[in-house]
Order: structure tokens, then C-alpha cells, then sequence
């Protein structure tokens, strides 16, 4: 098998320097606890203290500890207490640490909402049932972190690398005042991106 390391930058992992631009600012968060709960929507809340779990588009997490809504019986419970993995059979859910599934991305300032709407059909003042979105063929989940401008956006680990590669070319973007790639968070232009990584590979 041939060697081709040398075709791509070392990888960073999750630990790697801000991205800075006019009006935004990227970085890696590091959290405790990252723990999906699935079951009943109030059978989860109560399992790990939370009263209401946030959706996507113009709802809010705030503080350290809250629950993310991924699907009408599925939370992400990020910095929750403590809970044992497995099948909880006295309050019917399950209980899986996913703390090492996803890296979290943070995404702040005015120009924020605008770089994520190159890889999605984002509209933050729109309300909407989940946090999971695709973002340049990327399933994430996104949603406002403390602040209206801010934003933390979960990827998975095994395409962190790939994420922060597009997230880099549009600050880059920003900061040389060009536009911004425009694009929408479908299958053909997912498709067409991740031709434009292998492009570069060869």
C-alpha cells in the first residue's frame, strides 16, 4: 500500500487554534459529558434533571448543563449527572455516553448565521422541532448557545477534520471580504463538496 500521508495536513483532533474573522470567531468546545436518552420526552427530562429540552431555530440552551432535542424520543443531555449505560427499565430509556462521538464546534458573532447558511437552508428567527441538521451533507446539530449570535454546532469525531476544513475556507472567505460560498444542505451539493476534498487528495 503506497504512502500518501503526505497529501494532507496532520490532523489536529479536537484540540486546535481559533478561527478569527470580521465579526466571528470559531473554536472547539470541550464538554464533560455528552449522553443521549431515549424514551418517552418526560420519562428523559426526568432522568437527568432537566425541565425542557431545546429544539432547534429560535429556542436557546443556556448555562453548562441542557438537553438538546434530536428527535420527538431522543435527547442529547450535554454535562448531565451521571447515568449508568443500558436499559433503565424503571423509567423506560436508554442510556448511551457519547461523549467521545461528537466534537463540538462554536460559532460567535454578527457573521455567524452567515457562514452556517452556506451549508444549510438556515433561518435563525424560524422555529423548528429538532436541533439535527445537515450542514454541506454533515449531519449536526445546531442550535444558539447563551447568546442570540452564538452558536455551538455537534459533529461527529470521524468527520471533525472535514468540517473544520469547509468552516476554514468560509472565515477565509470572510476575512478576504470575498462571498461566501453559497450553497444548500442537500445531497448533490454534499456530494459535489466531498468531491472537491477528494479533488484535492489526488
Amino acid at each position: 500500500m503506497r504512502d500518501d500521508r503526505h497529501k494532507w495536513s496532520p490532523a489536529l483532533g479536537h484540540a486546535r487554534p481559533a478561527l478569527t474573522a470580521e465579526n466571528i470567531e470559531v473554536g472547539v468546545v470541550t464538554l464533560k459529558r455528552q449522553t443521549v436518552i431515549s424514551g418517552a420526552l418526560n420519562d428523559c427530562l426526568a432522568a437527568c434533571g432537566i425541565d425542557a429540552a431545546t429544539a432547534g431555530g429560535t429556542e436557546m440552551a443556556v448555562g453548562d448543563a441542557y438537553a438538546l432535542r434530536q428527535r420527538r424520543d431522543r435527547l442529547l443531555v450535554v454535562n448531565a449527572p451521571g447515568l449508568s449505560d443500558g436499559w433503565h427499565v424503571d423509567r423506560n430509556i436508554a442510556v448511551s455516553d457519547f461523549s467521545a462521538a461528537y466534537a463540538v464546534i462554536s460559532l460567535a458573532g454578527s457573521n455567524a448565521e452567515r457562514l452556517i447558511a452556506t451549508g444549510t437552508e438556515f433561518v435563525g428567527d424560524a422555529p423548528s422541532p429538532s436541533v439535527s441538521r445537515l450542514w454541506h451533507g454533515f449531519g449536526t446539530l445546531l442550535y444558539r448557545h447563551n447568546q442570540p449570535q452564538s452558536y455551538r454546532m455537534h459533529v461527529r469525531a470521524a468527520h471533525v477534520e472535514a468540517v473544520w476544513e469547509m468552516i476554514r475556507r468560509q472565515v477565509s472567505a470572510l476575512d478576504s471580504a470575498s462571498d461566501l460560498v453559497l450553497a444548500r444542505g442537500d445531497l448533490a451539493n454534499a456530494t459535489s463538496q466531498r468531491e472537491l476534498f477528494q479533488r484535492k487528495a489526488s
